[in-house]
């Protein structure tokens, strides 16, 4: 699996844990993308065999090791002349 997908399955977690959200049509589990299906399902469903922490299995170190840069805010550079 790509380290974007585990990235947005690991976010559908995080925020299922999180508190209140409006479910997922289709699973109920994890919070719905705008009414539509949350992308554990479409992402499982549809594109890979399974998320790591549905299976009980780590992530990938490729994610866990990129995780802190994906998660890193947007600071527009500063150009000075």
């Amino acid at each position: 699996m790509c380290i974007v997908c585990e990235h947005l399955l690991y976010g559908d977690h995080r925020k299922a844990e999180a508190g209140p959200f409006e479910p997922c049509p289709r699973c109920g589990k994890f919070a719905s993308n705008e009414g539509r299906p949350c992308y554990h399902c479409y992402a499982v469903g549809n594109t890979i065999d399974g998320c790591a922490e549905c299976l009980g299995i780590p992530w990938s170190e490729e994610f866990l090791d990129a995780m802190p840069e994906i998660d890193q805010p947007l600071v527009p550079s500063i150009q000075q002349g």
